[in-house]
């Protein structure tokens, strides 16, 4: 082997313990730093090698046998097998180990011990002697110890002098023929190399693991020149015959040498190759579990080749040959193996194409997996952005919703403030327009009242009086007619109010008597209008103005002044809202405004259960724009309002197209809660402190006022079910307030204006009879029938009928217009057979009237016109079998 191979191999880190313990090698390894210790191979004698004895003074004789090369690198590693290497590499880090250059006696002696040689093909010719004695070969440097300069210099004394005593045990000495210097001469290099060596730094005991890197060249040194200069090197060879060779040879003969080994070492280097290839071979299938082993050039990248170098370098022969060689490694570091473990090369074919196919395998599912998780990558980053997306689009939304709701806070809150402000005055107009309404039904009453008054003392006084002298004195009705004038003069005396002055000389009864004067001259007017001495005997029905039945209790002057004074009140009403600006005064402002929240945010709108407060907000408007609603006169309905036509459409689109009926709206009940709230309350007041029974006019305005509120109100409220009582219990009130008189035909005939008002408290009768028969369309006919047939009909209008029925044509006229006031509910071809016996008493009373006819001494025209009236009211009752009776009892041939 070549000496610059031979030279770059170091043994591996850590087995020097091992060798100390067990005496077992490990592998070398390449030089790192330049400073660190590095065993050489024998050099030429002009490089001057100092062992530990100085005082040699016989030469070394010179060989008669040629130096060899070495057949492969060091002997002294120890080949290992796969099993140890894998176990041992596993508790390192590496598998080279720095090998500090500092040798002791102690060292020098172990490593001689341990150090084996392997034989070459030159060294065939050596003898049994030269076998038995192994050449030693050290190189390193002498580390300086700089804790003790002077130990050390005791100490290189004492190996000198070992040294020169095993050099003079060999035959070598130092004489005056020797080759080598003297001793002066030695003592001035020594003294050269150690000025040498304290210029430089001292050699460090660690050297890095980095088996790849080149130190020397790093630190300006290549590997073809000596890392230093004062490195002491130290061996020695067997010649033949048992000659000694010393330290320092010549470097003519070396070169000599080494011409005539040429030979030797190409065949050397072939059987070098070979184990390469071997070992390198065997190590193919374990690559993949040395990954973690950096890769470097095996061969040398700049080669030391000189010929002297290579003579000093020769092959050291070995006891054993049988060894096999040490191939190099990958990492600049040789593994030992078996030399015939070997596996064929299709084998090694098979397992790698096996390998590559398991790799590929590997790689094709650790792309699967990658690109896998690329996607599920992408789509969690595009998860992200959507989401990121969606927060920064919430962010501008909540930005938006934040400001919106702090301008709509503010807008409320002033509203609230506005409307909390104006509600005095809105409620003040309210108080003002209820007044007014109940003090116009308050005169009417009470006028009415006072009239009837007037006249039925007047009346009573008289028919008392003719009633006592008619039972006195029987049919005298000279002398009734007398009592009765003499009664009216009594009670007409008794109203005269006489003259009362107070302090101040005024009559305090003047102001009556006027008043009384102003009704009387009225009434007076009244009756000659309205009623006729030549209609006492028989009411025609064509007569539209008929005593009672006529709606003229209402002076024109007193109209008048309501009027004025309700204008008056709209007036103020129209300038409530007038000094605040658009947006809080007018409705349809404040309708958008909940629109927008409720359309943009609804979410919030609910939660702020907007559709509980709404009624709230919007009823101050409401109820300014009521005051013009008079539901007992004839006026807008509040169908017609512009708040009903505004708020109808809450929440609706303008347009209708994106209307979605949604039965879960609660703002779909704000018409009707304002209805329930607002408008029912003013039509209760009116009903109950405005509404004149007796009036037709006032009755109907009532009643569609009233079906109007129950369209828009649950039937399960407790205001409607109010309203509704309140209503009955009017009626009620005004059945029992009603007189019609039962006096008899010779009374009548006595006292002058019995007539008259017996006639007109009739009318009034029927009057009330057709207002209650109006409701029909709101209560059920029970409430009805108490009230139209029980408590009116039969308990005070029908006991007058029979009165006056002797004066038949009178009876069947006024007897016409009870059926007239009982059509649609009692009388009419709808009438049900159930209803129809409701009224018997009344048919018995019509029969009684046919059989009066009958028996009367009358014309026959006069008697065929009043049969033919009377079978037309027993058709109305819908008894036809009764009206064919009469029909051939006065033999009618009109058809029923």
């Amino acid at each position: 082997m070549s000496a610059a191979k031979s030279r770059n191999f170091r043994r591996r880190g850590g087995d020097t313990e091992a060798n100390e313990d067990d005496g077992d090698t490990s592998t070398t390894f390449r030089s790192k730093p330049p400073s660190s210790a590095k065993p050489k191979k024998p050099q030429a004698p002009k490089l001057l090698s100092f062992a530990d004895d100085e005082e040699i003074s016989n030469p070394r004789p010179r060989s008669s046998a040629k130096p060899q090369r070495p057949s492969k690198p060091s002997s002294s590693h120890k080949i290992t097998t796969l099993k140890d290497r894998i176990a041992h590499s596993s508790s390192v880090s590496s598998n080279v180990q720095p090998q500090a250059g500092t040798y002791t006696k102690e060292a020098l002696r172990e490593l001689q011990k341990n150090t084996r040689t392997l034989v070459s093909s030159s060294t065939t010719t050596t003898t049994s002697s030269s076998r038995s004695e192994p050449v030693i070969v050290l190189k390193g440097l002498v580390k300086p110890v700089v804790s003790e300069p002077q130990g050390r210099h005791s100490d290189s004394e004492g190996e000198h002098k070992e040294v020169e005593g095993k050099l003079s045990s060999l035959g070598i000495q130092n004489g005056k023929d020797s080759f080598f210097p003297d001793e002066e001469t030695i003592k001035a290099i020594r003294a050269k190399r150690e000025r040498l060596r304290k210029a430089r730094p001292a050699a460090p005991d660690y050297i890095s693991l980095d088996g790849g890197s080149n130190h020397g060249a790093a630190e300006g040194l290549s590997d073809e020149e000596p890392e230093f200069r004062g490195r002491i090197a130290m061996f020695e060879e067997k010649g033949e015959g048992g000659g000694k060779k010393g330290v320092f040879e010549e470097v003519e003969e070396r070169l000599r040498d080494e011409e005539e080994n040429d030979d030797d070492y190409e065949e050397e280097k072939m059987w070098e190759e070979e184990q390469f290839r071997k070992g390198l071979g065997k190590r193919m299938d374990e690559g993949a579990a040395r990954v973690d082993v950096p890769v470097v050039q095996g061969a040398q990248q700049n080669k030391f080749v000189v010929s002297s170098a290579a003579a000093v370098y020769g092959g050291v022969p070995s006891a054993d040959a049988r060894v096999p060689s040490v191939s190099p490694s990958i990492g600049g570091a040789t593994e030992s193996m078996p030399a015939l473990d070997v596996v064929p090369m299709s084998q090694q074919a098979e397992r790698a194409r096996k390998a590559l196919v398991e790799n590929v395998r590997r790689l094709k599912e650790s792309h699967e997996r990658t690109m896998s998780s690329l996607s599920k990558t992408d789509e969690n980053l595009s998860a992200s952005f959507l989401k990121i997306t969606a927060l920064e689009n919430s962010l501008v939304v909540a930005d938006e919703k934040y400001r919106f709701m702090q301008k709509l806070r503010n807008y409320v809150s002033n509203m609230c403030d506005f409307l909390q402000h104006k509600a005095f005055y809105i409620e003040e107009l309210e108080e003002q327009m209820k007044k007014l309404h109940e003090d116009r039904a308050s005169a009417i009453f009470e006028r009415r009242t006072t009239n009837n008054d007037d006249e039925m003392i007047e009346v009573e006084a008289a028919v008392k009086a003719v009633m006592s002298v008619l039972n006195k004195k029987g049919n005298n009705m000279e002398a009734a007619k007398s009592a009765a004038q003499e009664a009216f003069a009594a009670v007409r005396k008794q109203k005269d109010l006489p003259v009362k002055l107070d302090e101040f000389g005024r009559d305090l009864n003047l102001e009556k008597r006027m008043q009384m004067k102003v009704r009387a001259e009225a009434h007076q007017r009244k009756r000659s209008q309205a009623f006729n001495s030549n209609k006492l005997a028989s009411m025609e029905l064509d007569d539209p103005k008929i005593e009672g039945e006529s709606s003229t209790d209402e002076s024109d002057s007193e109209s008048q002044a309501y009027q004025s004074q309700r204008d008056l009140v709209l007036q103020a009403a129209d300038g409530i809202f007038s000094d605040a600006s658009e947006e809080y005064g007018q409705l349809s402002f404040v309708k958008r405004r909940m629109e927008e929240w409720k359309r943009e945010y609804s979410s919030s709108y609910k939660d702020a259960y907007m559709s509980l407060s709404l009624p709230l907000v919007f009823s101050p408007y409401v109820r300014l724009e009521l005051l013009r609603w008079d539901p007992l006169h004839k006026g807008l309905d509040f169908q017609e309002m512009k708040w009903y036509k505004l708020l109808f459409t809450y929440g609706l689109p303008e347009d209708g197209k994106d209307f979605v009926h949604d039965d879960g709206d609660a703002d779909l009940e704000l018409v009707p809660n304002l209805v329930e709230k607002v408008a029912l309350p003013i039509l209760h007041y009116e009903i109950s402190h405005c509404w004149d029974m007796l009036s037709q006019q006032e009755t109907v305005n009532a009643i569609a006022a009233t079906k109007l509120i129950v369209q828009h109100v649950s039937h399960e409220s407790e205001a409607l079910a109010d309203l509704l009582v309140s209503i009955r219990t009017r009626l009620a009130d005004a059945v029992a307030n009603l007189t019609v008189p039962t006096w008899s035909p010779p009374v009548v005939a006595a006292v002058a204006d019995a007539a008259r008002v017996a006639a007109y408290r009739f009318g009034v009768s029927v009057r009330l009879l057709r207002n209650i028969c109006s409701w029909k369309d709101v209560f059920s006919m029970p409430v009805l029938e108490n009230l139209a047939l029980d408590e009116l009909l039969f308990g005070k209008v029908l006991p007058h009928l029979r009165i006056i029925s002797e004066n038949v044509q009178d009876a069947i006229t006024r007897t016409e217009r009870i059926i007239a006031s009982l059509s649609g509910v009692w009388a009419g071809p709808s009438v049900i057979a159930d209803r129809k016996r409701k009224l018997q008493p009344l048919l018995t009373y019509v029969l009684s009237l046919g059989r009066i006819l009958e028996r009367r001494n009358a014309p026959e025209s006069d008697t065929s016109h009043l049969a033919r009236r009377l079978k037309k009211i027993l058709v109305d009752l819908n008894e036809y079998d009764h009206a064919r009776t009469m029909a051939r009892t006065f033999h009618l041939k009109e058809a029923l």
